[in-house]
Formats: structure tokens, C-alpha cells, sequence
């Protein structure tokens, strides 16, 4: 397992108490450990700021071109086609998880080469992962060339004319290419993670988001149409994973260039193992988060997916300081899990916990007063839902930002084994309630079936764990 693995890499540590602690109360020769931890405790502190800092200005970049972009296509598409485009992001989003759960193992293990300072570790398990997600992506290539040709997209994506069938499988074969071409470029965001240079990743995403309202403004200028749409937005933000990875192993840590003999199965064996209960995460939030829309499609036809969509990115910037905090404190934790610092782990978490879930709640109220409104002088009166599902939409969000928060202290210990098949059960359960609830009171029963399924199965088990992690006094096994 890779508990046993972790202990062949990791240092010494003492036990019985945290190992800083144990420092602190030590005599002569322990002072430079002390000073050592104290110092990397330090360090990871201000690396932690500076990624929330430049995540604030980067998201800030992001969020200012989308609610730029977003009336300008649903504008130009309409409700139907901006639905379609919707649509194909989501389901492109769905086929992230199946890279095996090696981006996100990829972090941890950056994160440990960083504790130790080894290069070649880490070059190891970089260059394994880029040839594991190029063998991926090829496959996956190949599979959807065979598949394409034989699905009905009239029928499935519940067109209203048949004469939109020849623009439609144009813009997936498109947004499908320019995906497959993103797998193995986007690892370069795990690895700055692992490094903890987030600083670096934000101004990259900053440039893909401002490339992708750029690329938008020119199709509309143009009169593209929406093969035009897909690929520009596409290619703008792949492009900024492109550019970043080339910069990453040519400039920033030449020693991360891929190297045949760097390629390693034992790091391809860490990595599955570890990466399996992320597969098995990110197949239940694949259920979860990203089913939705195609179960609105199914039921409601492309237009309710404009109203849920654009009501989704409205009321979903009430975890906006989570989503700026947590790729920072997944590798912080990872890295201070390594050296024994749990002290810090701990008054990180009740920190971050306090602070995200008070700004979850007082955002999530606020667009249930004012969602409606907004969105109608945002988005057109198209664009406008129900003021229920803007409700359980803040419901979900608070829901949310708690198991996010409890998610990054496990998936940085690498203990995910219970969430993994928790969030297996919720996302059956959600996924048969949404169904249900669908056909019964709109698009509204699709959020509400994702609440209930989290109440009623993952909450508590995943608490319980995290508990069980931030309270133990020394690392297992160690």
C-alpha cells in the first residue's frame, strides 16, 4: 500500500507526540531540527498566501471574462445552442476521470520530492504520468473514432431539427480533439501544486480565461458559428496548459524534462494505487456534479440546461474563497503530512474551515435574495430559473464547501479509501433520485436529489475520518 511506500521515502519521526512538539523539548543537537521545521512551517505559510493571492487576482481575471462571455454567447447562440454548447463542455468535463486518478496522485508525490528535495523523485513521477496520459489520451482517441460515427445525436441531445445535426457532431469533434490534447498538458497545474507554486499555475489559468473571452469576441465579430464557438474557447484555455507545461520543463525545472530513464513501474504502481480511490472520487463527482445537465437534457430538452447552467455559475461563486484556497492547501497539507508537522494541519483546517463556510453562507443568502434579478439583467430573461432552485443551489454550495473541506485533509494524507466508496453509494443514490425528481417537479428535484443523497450518505462517514486523521498523534506507521 502506499503507507509502506511513504516509509521507505520518508524521514524519521518520532512518536508519541506531533514531532515538532517533541523538538521543541529537546536538547543541543535537536535545536536545528527545530529551527529547520520552524522555518519550513514558514515558508509554507507565505507559499500558502501568495497562492491565495494570486489565485484572488487570477479567479478575479476568470470570473470577469466569463461574466463577459456568458451573455455575449447565449446572446449570439441562443438558448438552445449556448444549451448544446453547455452540454459538450459537460460531457468533455465528465472524461477527465478517466485518467486514472494519476493527476491528482501526481500532486502528492511532487509534494513529497519537494519535503525531501529530491529532483530525480520527482522527475520520476512526471515523467511517468506525461507517458501514462499520452498512452491514455491515444486510447481514448481511438475509442471515441470507433464510437462517433454510431451515435444518434438527433435523438440524444433531443435537437429540434435535424438540419442542427451536422453542426453539432462538427463542434464535439472538435471540443473531443482539443481534449484529448489537454490531457497530458494539463499535469503541469499538479505539478507546480506539488511544488507549491500555485502563484506560477494562477497567471497560466488567468491568460487561458482572458484568451477565452478574446477568442469568443472573435467568432461572434466573425459570425462563426458554433464549431467556431467550441474551438476557440477551447483552444484558448488548452493553449494556456500547452505554454505552461513547455515552460515548466524547459525553463522554470529543466530537471523535470521527460527521460526514458526516468520512466519507472514502481511509480506507475504508486501512482494507480493511490490514483484508484481518486478514479473512484472522481467517478461519483463526475455523477454528482456534472450529470445534471444531461439529465435536464434528457427530460427538459437544451434550453432549461441555459437556465440551470448560468443559475449553477452565479450561485456557485459563493465558494469562490474555497476554490481559491484549496489548490493551494491540498500540497501544504501534503507537505507538512510528510514532515510530521500536524500541529499546523490542524490550526490550518479550523482556519480554512471557519472562514470558507461563513463566506459560503452569507453569499449563498445573498444570491437568494438578489439570484433573479441578476440574472436576468446578466443573462436575459432566458437565462432566468426558478427562485427554489436558486435556493437549493446555496443549500448545495454550503454542503459542499464543508466536504470539500474535509475532502483536501484526506486526499493529502492519501486516506481516501472510505470517502471513495461513500461517494460511491451518494452518487447512486443521487443519480436515482435525480431521475425521479426530474420528471416530477423540473430541474429543481435534480439539485435537490444531490442534497439528500449527501445527507443521507456521505456526510457523516467522511466527518468521521477526518476526525480520525487530524487527531491521531503520530503519522501511521511512522
Amino acid at each position: 500500500m502506499e503507507e509502506a511506500a511513504r516509509r521507505d521515502l520518508a524521514p524519521p519521526l518520532l512518536s508519541g507526540k506531533d514531532p515538532v512538539s517533541l523538538r521543541v523539548s529537546s536538547e543541543g543537537g535537536e535545536t536545528s531540527d527545530l529551527n529547520a521545521a520552524l522555518e519550513a512551517r514558514q515558508n509554507r505559510g507565505k507559499r500558502l498566501l501568495h497562492a491565495v493571492g494570486s489565485a484572488v487576482a487570477s479567479k478575479g481575471i476568470v470570473v470577469a471574462a466569463n461574466a463577459l462571455s456568458i451573455p455575449i454567447a447565449i446572446r449570439y447562440l441562443g438558448g438552445e445552442r449556448f444549451g448544446i454548447w453547455t452540454i459538450i463542455s459537460t460531457a468533455l468535463t465528465m472524461l477527465l476521470v478517466l485518467d486514472l486518478g494519476v493527476a491528482n496522485s501526481l500532486t502528492n508525490f511532487v509534494s513529497e520530492a519537494y519535503a525531501r528535495n529530491d529532483r530525480e523523485h520527482a522527475s520520476r513521477y512526471t515523467t511517468t504520468a506525461l507517458l501514462v496520459m499520452t498512452v491514455l489520451a491515444v486510447l481514448m482517441g481511438i475509442a471515441g473514432a470507433a464510437v462517433f460515427p454510431h451515435l444518434d445525436w438527433f435523438h440524444l441531445l433531443k435537437l429540434n431539427s435535424r438540419s442542427e445535426v451536422s453542426e453539432v457532431v462538427r463542434s464535439v469533434a472538435i471540443a473531443f480533439i482539443i481534449f484529448l490534447l489537454d490531457l497530458p498538458c494539463r499535469l503541469a497545474t499538479k505539478i507546480l501544486g506539488g511544488y507549491q507554486e500555485l502563484r506560477t499555475a494562477s497567471a497560466f489559468t488567468a491568460i487561458g480565461g482572458a484568451g477565452n473571452l478574446v477568442a469568443i469576441l472573435i467568432v461572434v465579430k466573425l459570425h462563426g458559428g458554433l464549431p467556431a464557438m467550441v474551438a476557440g474557447s477551447s483552444a484558448a484555455l488548452v493553449g494556456s496548459d500547452l505554454i505552461c507545461l513547455l515552460w515548466l520543463i524547459r525553463f522554470s525545472k529543466p530537471w523535470l524534462a521527460p527521460q526514458i530513464a526516468h520512466l519507472s513501474g514502481e511509480a506507475a504502481k504508486r501512482m494507480m494505487r493511490q490514483g484508484l480511490e481518486f478514479f473512484i472520487i472522481q467517478i461519483a463527482g463526475l455523477v454528482v456534479f456534472n450529470s445534471d445537465n444531461l439529465i435536464i437534457t434528457h427530460y427538459l430538452g437544451p434550453a432549461e440546461v441555459a437556465r440551470y447552467s448560468v443559475a449553477w455559475r452565479l450561485v456557485g461563486y459563493a465558494a469562490i474563497v474555497q476554490t481559491l484556497i484549496t489548490p493551494a492547501l491540498w500540497p501544504a497539507f501534503s507537505e507538512a503530512f510528510d514532515r510530521g508537522d500536524l500541529t499546523w494541519v490542524r490550526a490550518a483546517f479550523r482556519r480554512i474551515m471557519a472562514v470558507t463556510m461563513s463566506v459560503s453562507v452569507l453569499m449563498a443568502g445573498a444570491f437568494a435574495l438578489s439570484g433573479r434579478p441578476l440574472i436576468r439583467l446578466w443573462a436575459t430573461d432566458a437565462a432566468v430559473p426558478t427562485q427554489t432552485l436558486i435556493v437549493l443551489m446555496g443549500v448545495w454550495v454550503v454542503i459542499s464547501t464543508y466536504m470539500n473541506n474535509t475532502a483536501t485533509v484526506l486526499a493529502s494524507r492519501g486516506q481516501t479509501r472510505i470517502q471513495a466508496w461513500c461517494s460511491v453509494a451518494a452518487a447512486i443514490v443521487n443519480l436515482a433520485l435525480s431521475i425521479w425528481l426530474v420528471q416530477r417537479i423540473g430541474a429543481t428535484g435534480v439539485i435537490l436529489g444531490t442534497i439528500l443523497s449527501y445527507i443521507a450518505v456521505l456526510i457523516v462517514p467522511q466527518s468521521v475520518e477526518t476526525l480520525k486523521v487530524l487527531r491521531q498523534q503520530k503519522l501511521n506507521g511512522q
